[in-house]
């Protein structure tokens, strides 16, 4: 069926959800074309209550439960679950502009891409920590207008669409990679663009199509900093679909404790004399590439 169906995962995060949920009762056209999928993964709290709410006031919402523990699982499950040709993945922590469906479906209906991604912005709930950057958690520009990514840009997860069939041609999304319960994972939305991509399909990108995304607080501490280097590491490893012999993990080890160490000592005048640069912002040029590195050495 033409049109598109958008896919909301979420697991015990009822609050949040529901500001989720809200973004598109304002949206500027209507839902002719469009339903949203909410995938319970498993929840623990009033996740479902929020959704019928929603569906008791005739919002076009449909609720599905997925019992097995995994944005990937869930993200598959709203594929099945849904009927339309083409469908959108947007976070549960996110807030759609109002435009959010008009725009995404003007770039489908243009026929130019079999997936396509979009901006998010931060929004925060509580003071951001002043060493936070304002551009953490904006997402890069991938290009200024509307057209095709290079090989080496993806799609962000938490605002992507795709070609339903293109999609489930190439496997849908791997379980093994991205969030999974208390494990922070990424990259099950860029193996899925590399495989449309070996297939010759075409990845878009629309820099007018627009969410905004949580800053929550849990990422102001350095310790989930390291996880997230960590975790992406691990799961750009995992998606090569190899392991690194004995030799190749020494010499990354090796390197990684060389950049560690230079960036050090460079930043250190920096850390010293230049008042807005924190200690975490230090730690945090550091250490980078080699949380990075830690991940692929361990996956």
């Amino acid at each position: 069926m033409k049109g598109c169906s958008i896919i909301i995962c979420t697991q015990s995060r009822a609050a949040l959800l529901e500001e989720c949920l809200h973004s598109f009762t304002t949206q500027d056209i209507g839902f002719e074309k469009v339903e949203i999928i909410v995938v319970d993964n498993a929840s623990t709290d009033h996740t479902k209550q929020v959704v019928l709410d929603f569906i008791a006031k005739g919002n076009k919402i449909c609720y599905a439960y997925e019992n097995k523990i995994g944005l990937s699982h869930a993200r598959n499950r709203g594929v099945a679950e849904s009927k339309y040709d083409w469908v959108c993945f947007m976070d549960d922590d996110a807030k759609a502009h109002a435009d959010f469906v008009r725009v995404m479906l003007q770039t489908i209906d243009a026929g130019m891409f079999d997936g396509f991604g979009g901006m998010f912005y931060p929004w925060y709930r509580t003071p951001k920590p002043k060493w936070l950057s304002d551009q953490f958690g904006k997402m890069p520009l991938l290009r200024a207008d509307l057209g095709v990514l290079k090989s080496n840009d993806y799609a962000a997860g938490g605002i992507c669409a795709f070609d339903k069939s293109k999609l489930l041609e190439c496997g849908g999304f791997p379980p093994e990679l991205g969030m999974r319960g208390n494990v922070v994972g990424y990259g099950e939305e860029n193996y899925l663009q590399d495989k449309m991509r070996e297939k010759g399909y075409v990845i878009g990108f629309e820099p007018a199509w627009k969410m905004d995304h949580l800053v929550a607080e849990y990422k102001y501490t350095l310790k989930w900093q390291w996880r997230r280097f960590v975790g992406k590491g691990r799961d750009k490893q995992l998606s090569k679909g190899k392991k690194l012999s004995l030799f190749e993990k020494s010499y990354l080890l090796i390197r990684a404790t060389a950049v560690a160490l230079f960036y050090s000592i460079k930043l250190l005048p920096k850390f010293l004399f230049r008042k807005s640069y924190y200690i975490q912002n230090y730690y945090l040029d550091v250490m980078t590439y080699p949380g990075l590195v830690w991940g692929r050495v361990t996956s």
